[in-house]
Order: structure tokens, then sequence, then C-alpha cells
């Protein structure tokens, strides 16, 4: 059975989120503090965070952060902040998702569904296919969910590697901005040129610390290349 954190501090809120999720057979742990949430989460392992936005003691962005420089769990961002800078701001800290009050929880239900999906690909490896795809001196391991350079690795989301998987299946093409919306939020996420960018900022940063180089780059009114050495 998979195990969810809930950071929330309306209680009630908190208390029919777990109880829905329950009945769909999920385990949910509640947590009413940004310090207990952060508590919570380093007491077990668990397959998903939701995370509200604003919290006592240590807000949601806060404690995303934290989670998010040392764990790769999904995390879908629960706020009452609908403005796209705001939700901008959660991508660029490490969430997956997000999800504004207030909110039918079978919308809840199938992010959480498109987002367990995607982390699962690290997991699954068609038959016949290799454990590591290569590319302009890039591994990506698919079932550890790294991307290797020489002898040094970085741990990607379940966004990132997607990203990556499709970026160095074929890296002479140019992919627009809302194809990579549609294969990374399935539709369900709001769409936005600067939610995707940021993903794809998000990642840049990582490969460029790792190689030094620096992979993505943006092609003029049509979307981004990949490749190595700017």
């Amino acid at each position: 059975m998979k195990r969810f954190l809930l950071v929330e501090d309306e209680k009630i809120l908190a208390k029919n989120i777990a109880f829905f999720l329950e009945r769909e057979g999920y385990q949910v742990d509640i947590a009413y503090d940004g310090e207990a949430g952060w508590a919570a989460y380093k007491s077990k392992d668990y397959d998903l965070i939701l995370l509200d936005w604003t919290l006592p003691k240590k807000d949601g962005l806060e404690l995303c952060k934290e989670i998010r420089n040392e764990s790769n769990v999904p995390i879908i961002m629960i706020t009452a902040k609908s403005e796209i800078l705001d939700k901008i701001i959660g991508l660029e800290l490490g969430a997956d998702d997000y999800v504004v009050k207030p909110f039918d929880q079978r919308e809840l239900l199938a992010r959480i569904h498109a987002l367990l999906r995607r982390n699962e690909t690290k997991k699954i490896i068609e038959p016949g296919t290799e454990q590591l795809l290569q590319c302009k001196g890039l591994k990506l391991d698919r079932g550890k969910l790294l991307i290797i350079y020489k002898d040094q690795s970085v741990s990607l989301t379940a966004n990132e590697y997607k990203l990556m998987e499709i970026f160095m299946k074929k890296p002479d093409n140019v992919y627009s901005r809302e194809f990579i919306y549609e294969q990374i939020w399935d539709g369900l996420l709001e769409y936005s040129e600067r939610t995707v960018d940021v993903t794809i900022s998000r990642l840049r940063k990582k490969l460029t610390e790792l190689s030094g180089e620096k992979f993505f780059h943006a092609v003029r009114g049509l979307g981004y290349r990949f490749r190595g050495k700017s």
C-alpha cells in the first residue's frame, strides 16, 4: 500500500482529503504545520507528499525546498494562490504539480495518479530496452532515475526523467513547449510557457553543475533542442 504525507493546517480539509484517499486504497499521514511535516518526512519513506503552501512554523515553500534538496519524492503543492507566478515559484523550488483551492477531490486523485505513473517509469523497463540510454556523453539510468556523466551522477524527479528520455531519444529534434507540456503533465496542469521553461531551466542547471555543459538550447519561435557545448 502506498503511503502519502499530507501537510495541511486546515484540519477539517486535511481529514477530508485523508478520508477520501484512504477510501481509494492509500495510507495517509497528516501533519498540521511545517515543522511537524519535516519531522514526519524524516521518520518514514513516503511515495508522495501533498504540501500546503501556507503553513505555520515553516511554510510550504521552505519545506518543499528542504525536501527536494535530499529527495526526489513526488510533491504536489496545495495552494490558494491562483496566479501563474505563484505556481511557477513552487515549480522552481521542486514541486512536480499543484492544485488550487478549492478543488474537487477527484481532480486531486487524477493528479496523484498521473504523477505516480510518471514516477513509476523508473521501475518499469520494457523487455529488450537498454537500462542505460546514452547521448552526448550522458547516460540516463532508467532503473535508478539517475543522469550520469563520467564517474558522477545526479538524481532526477519524475518530470525531469521524462524530459531527459524525450530529448535523449531524438536529440536533434526541436520540441515545442506545447509538446513538452502534453508529454509531462498529461493535460492536467494549466498550460503556460513559463511552466515548461522553469522545468527545463531546473534540469539544465542540474546538467550544467554535473558536466559543465549547457545541454538545452532555446530555438526562437519553436521550442528547445538538446545538444552539448553551447
